[in-house]
C-alpha cells in the first residue's frame, strides 16, 4: 500500500509500546522517517532500533509532552536532524499506571492532583506538541496531525473510574475541531481517531485478573482498522480534517451494524 509516506517525518508520542508503537513500526514500513517518543527512554530506544532493523531511519527521544520547554527542544531536534516535520501522532497518555495495581479510582476516591496528571498529560501533552509543531507545519505549508482519542471520550459508556480519562480525551475531540478550522487553509490536516479497549500488555493483564470483560478488548481485526485508519489521514493525499474515526464504530459498520460518524472538512 503506497501512501505516499517515503521520506516523510513523523513524530509519535507514547510510542515505546501498546499502539504508539505499532504506529511507529507501521510508518516505517511505509518508509518513513520515524521519531519515537516516550518517558520510559529504554522503550523508545529499543523501538527506534526495530525502526533502524527495517531500513528506516528513527530517533528516539524521552521528553515529557507535559513539559513546554522538552516539547521544545524534540520538536528542534526533529527539524535539525530530519529538516522538517510532516507527521505529529498524539498518543501519549495514561490507561493503566505500569508499576501500580491494576484498576481505577471511581471519581468520588480520586485526588484534584491525579485529575491534573491525567488531564495534563492526555490533553495539554497534546496542546504543547501541536503548538509546538504547526509554525513548522505552516511554513511548510503542509502537515497531517492525528490525535489518539478514545470511545469512551466520544459516549461514556458508564464505565467506573473512568470519568477523567473520558474527560481528557472528549477535549481532544473538540481540540481537534477548533485546529482544524484554523490550520486548514495552510494544507494541514487534523483529525481524531477514537479505538476501543485495545489489548496492550496492562490491558491483557486486567482481563487476566478480571476487571476487564474479554468482550470489549478490542480485536486483532479493530486494532489493524485503527493502525490503517491513522496512515492513511497521515498520507499526503489525504484530505480529510475535523473528524473523528472511531475503529470500533468501523468495524461494528463492516458486520452490517449503525454507524455514527461527524462530517467531514477538506483542507484547501
Amino acid at each position: 500500500m503506497d501512501l505516499h509516506l517515503a521520506g516523510k517525518v513523523a513524530l509519535v508520542t507514547g510510542a515505546g509500546r501498546g499502539i504508539g508503537r505499532a504506529i511507529a513500526l507501521e510508518f516505517a514500513k511505509e518508509s518513513a522517517h520515524v521519531v519515537v517518543d516516550d518517558i520510559d527512554a529504554a522503550a523508545a530506544h529499543s523501538v527506534a532500533e526495530e525502526i533502524l532493523s527495517l531500513d528506516s531511519r528513527s530517533l528516539s527521544v524521552d521528553a515529557d509532552v507535559t513539559k513546554v520547554d522538552q516539547v521544545e527542544k524534540m520538536i528542534s531536534l526533529v527539524v535539525a536532524t530530519f529538516g522538517k516535520i510532516d507527521i505529529l501522532v498524539n498518543n501519549a497518555g495514561i490507561f493503566y499506571e505500569l508499576e501500580a495495581p491494576i484498576g481505577r479510582k471511581l471519581f468520588e476516591e480520586s485526588r484534584p492532583e491525579e485529575w491534573r496528571r491525567e488531564i495534563d498529560l492526555i490533553l495539554y501533552g497534546a496542546l504543547n506538541c501541536i503548538r509546538l509543531a504547526l509554525s513548522h507545519m505552516i511554513r511548510q505549508k503542509s502537515g497531517r496531525i492525528v490525535n489518539i482519542s478514545s470511545d469512551q471520550g466520544v459516549v461514556n459508556t458508564g464505565v467506573k473510574g473512568m470519568s477523567i480519562y473520558s474527560t481528557a480525551k472528549g477535549g481532544l475531540l473538540a481540540l481537534t475541531r477548533g485546529i482544524a478550522a484554523e490550520v486548514a487553509a495552510h494544507g494541514i490536516t487534523v483529525n481524531t481517531v477514537s479505538p476501543g479497549l485495545v489489548r496492550t500488555t496492562r490491558a491483557m493483564l486486567a482481563e487476566r485478573q478480571r476487571e476487564t470483560k474479554p468482550s470489549s478488548i478490542t480485536t486483532t481485526k479493530s486494532c489493524k482498522i485503527l493502525l490503517l485508519l491513522v496512515y492513511r489521514l497521515a498520507g499526503s493525499g489525504s484530505r480529510k480534517t475535523s473528524r473523528n474515526w472511531s475503529s470500533s464504530w468501523l468495524l461494528m459498520r463492516q458486520s452490517g451494524s449503525p454507524v455514527r460518524t461527524s462530517s467531514p472538512t477538506a483542507a484547501t
